[in-house]
């Protein structure tokens, strides 16, 4: 599992109403990837076989962040190890930094 930068626990309440999938690109895709935004997740997650097509290497955090779903149970893919720093494009144009 990848994240984005910072490493307080991390939580996906899967259970939220706020779910939205949406199609978005990354720089390193050449087609959209559909994905799934949750505002109420802590952080920015990508999985570790999409992070792996990114050209610019994935940095070991410090210190493992554990996954926690909606009812603390933990994830099958495990703790967060790495992160990736990358810009994520929706399909109107707009850009968020991760």
């Amino acid at each position: 599992m990848i994240l984005a930068l910072d490493n307080p626990p991390a939580h996906l309440p899967s259970h939220s109403s706020t779910n939205l999938l949406l199609r978005t690109t990354l720089p390193f895709t050449d087609k959209p990837v559909p994905t799934l935004v949750d505002s109420g997740a802590t952080n920015n997650f990508i999985d570790k076989s999409l992070a792996a097509l990114a050209p610019q290497p994935l940095r070991r955090l410090p210190a493992l962040i554990p996954l926690k779903l909606f009812d603390r149970d933990s994830t099958p893919a495990g703790d967060i190890t790495h992160c990736l720093e990358t810009t994520l494009t929706f399909a109107d144009g707009q850009q968020q930094e991760l």
